[in-house]
């Protein structure tokens, strides 16, 4: 795959796995903002295109474990609930717990501790619901349609289309989150008084939006453009 300035940034991603980490350094949307071309997503992060072409170029190709693009959207679905569906509600737990530690010791001299509370706290609201969905509705029908079964249960909606669009709309809604968390934080950049639990919670917070990039760019890239094209099939 020749990777110009016009590629979107998605397709890169599904070419080249292996760059994502460097996508996440340079702090270029590969999930949500994914339909966006390379030289639009670096000139939103006012980087230089010919320069992050030449980095992409000289980065050495990194086979993928699984290729999601082919494997069976039973298997996807599972690593996707047993991998990243686990290490966020866990990462969660443990975020919401330092961050009250932080708050209690350190929110009077830094005000935007209890704003990152806040935004944990709808980040668990948010996740809740929408991992409930997915592994109780939309999970097993697409594991039906998969099959050409008819569902065990019908589904509270006419087609599979409208799930998958309210899913990626919430997946924007977790990308502001997101995005809000990083202006709170300074880009997880701890203050200079910062003690050791704070430092954590910084980290724990980047470890979790890694993950939650990549969660996302699975279903939003992948699973549901497969799901949305089995349906159409069927019909």
């Amino acid at each position: 795959m020749v990777i110009t300035s016009e590629t979107p940034v998605r397709e890169i991603v599904l070419e080249r796995p292996g760059a994502i980490p460097l996508l996440e350094e340079l702090g270029i949307d590969y999930c949500c903002g994914g339909k966006h071309t390379l030289g639009e997503a670096c000139s939103r992060r006012q980087l230089g295109v010919s320069t992050v072409l030449d980095m992409l170029a000289r980065q050495q190709p990194q086979p993928s474990d699984t290729n999601w693009q082919t494997a069976r959207l039973t298997e996807l679905t599972q690593h996707i609930v047993e991998k990243h569906h686990a290490f966020t509600r866990e990462q969660l737990r443990l975020l919401q717990e330092v961050a009250e530690k932080v708050q209690r010791r350190h929110g009077d001299r830094h005000p935007e501790i209890p704003e990152v509370y806040k935004a944990i706290a709808a980040l668990i609201a948010e996740t809740t619901h929408h991992f409930y969905c997915e592994e109780n509705i939309l999970f097993p029908y697409i594991g039906s349609l998969e099959e050409g079964e008819k569902p065990a249960q019908p589904p509270f909606f006419d087609t599979v289309d409208q799930p998958v669009t309210r899913m990626m709309m919430e997946h924007d809604q977790t990308g502001d989150e997101l995005r809000h968390l990083r202006e709170l934080t300074n880009n997880y950049q701890p203050p200079p008084d910062a003690c050791t639990t704070f430092r954590a919670l910084y980290r724990a917070l980047d470890e979790l939006e890694r993950d939650l990039h990549q969660h996302i760019h699975l279903e939003n890239n992948i699973l549901f453009p497969r799901v949305l094209a089995i349906a159409r099939e069927q019909r």
